[in-house]
């Protein structure tokens, strides 16, 4: 025999079933699914408190109860709840889900009651948000023009985060946010330099501002580092005897927007070594010579270390108008040049993985596919060739 289903509500007399009493006599007992806790409600009438039983129970049932307290809570009670549950993001992160929601989010959505938002409003905050019509912080500055679509996914994604949190809470059924139509990205440009192009914009380096400049972009557009790995680079990271250069830092910025040196690399495929072109060997060991281990590679003419914005801004400006540099070229853009000089050269798609720093090799695929050579003519003849000096071997 089954053992019988616990109740999940019943009806208490408050009077114990005599004729009069003081208070509301009839009390609804329930079970709350989320607090496993129990609740009740009072009621005069024997009549108003089954069916207050009854709609309750029904809920229970169908998993849809949801208590007075979860209903009262709103898009800025879920949004402060996600943000105090991260504990992975590194600071840079954390401070642009905590801008992106204090400049976007709740100016549209704070007060908002988490089972009042419908699919149909965050499609049309979207759009809003594009055409520059959405709410934003007060006081804060905008351009008329409305918000490109990387910014509009950036506002996003912490308001679906938020409400993906209250679903796993058991604060909301679904997220109203999920499959919500976002703009498409305008693809960046993926630009390569050629031998000569990634020459002179050295040179230009060179003649416009220091020789620690002139290295690094030698190495970012030779080896593939990221600018923040190329700045945290120290003196002992450099095996001129091996010809390789150990990857194991790089340098992200804080909540405040300040750098921070020393963090760990993008990735954990992050970690790694690249090899160094024999051409660059001279001027590492002229960079080198005579500085400890511990000295940071590149550092600016005083010899601070460098900050990548003032360094964009200042130098990085200066050398690819000088060396006439093709328009749109980003310090991170030397890596596409590393890489299609590898390819060039070669090199097979896992070396190209494991010089960038890509977590697998289909990163590396969709972003350079188009550069590999087709090989196909040349493997079906070695393959020809293979068989016929097989079967020559068996006849003879």
């Amino acid at each position: 025999m089954l053992p019988p289903v616990p109740e999940r509500s019943w009806i208490a007399d408050r009077w114990h079933g005599e004729k009069t009493g003081t208070g509301l006599r009839w009390r609804v007992v329930w079970i709350d699914p989320h607090t496993k806790r129990e609740k009740s409600k009072s009621f005069r009438k024997k009549t108003d408190a089954e069916s207050f039983q009854s709609k309750t129970e029904d809920s229970l049932r169908a998993e849809t109860y949801v208590s007075a307290e979860v209903a009262a809570l709103t898009v800025r009670d879920a949004a402060e709840a996600w943000m105090n549950s991260k504990k992975k993001p590194k600071a840079a992160s954390l401070a642009r889900y905590r801008a992106a929601l204090d400049d976007r989010v709740l100016p549209r959505w704070g007060g908002t009651l988490l089972s009042a938002i419908k699919r149909q409003d965050v499609d049309q905050w979207l759009s809003d948000l594009l055409d520059g019509s959405a709410p934003r912080r007060e006081g804060m500055r905008a351009h008329k023009g409305g918000m490109s679509p990387a910014t509009v996914r950036a506002a996003y994604m912490p308001l679906n985060a938020a409400l993906r949190y209250a679903v796993q809470e058991g604060w909301l059924r679904r997220n109203p946010a999920t499959g919500a139509e976002l703009p498409v990205l305008d693809a960046d440009p993926v630009i390569f330099l050629t031998h000569i192009e990634l020459e002179a914009l050295t040179e230009a380096a060179r003649e416009h501002a220091t020789h620690s400049d002139a290295v690094m972009v030698g190495v970012m557009g030779n080896s593939g580092l990221r600018p923040g790995e190329a700045i945290a680079l120290t003196v002992q990271d450099v095996d001129l005897n091996r010809r390789r250069i150990s990857v194991s830092r790089t340098v992200t910025i804080d909540g405040k927007g300040k750098s921070i040196l020393g963090m760990t690399p993008k990735t954990r495929a992050g970690n790694r070594e690249v090899p160094i072109p024999p051409h660059l060997l001279p001027d590492l060991k002229a960079l080198m010579k005579d500085r400890p281990a511990s000295d940071l590679l590149f550092r600016t003419a005083s010899g601070a270390a460098l900050n990548m914005s003032n360094w964009r801004n200042r130098t990085w400006k200066t050398i690819t108008k000088a060396a006439h540099s093709p328009t749109g070229l980003t310090p991170k853009g030397l890596r596409h040049t590393a890489a299609s000089l590898a390819i060039d050269s070669g090199a097979d798609v896992l070396m190209v993985q494991r010089m960038l720093g890509h977590a697998d090799a289909k990163e590396t695929l969709n972003t350079y596919a188009k550069l590999f050579p087709d090989r196909l003519d040349e493997v079906t003849e070695k393959m020809s060739k293979a068989r016929d000096k097989a079967l020559a071997a068996r006849s003879s």
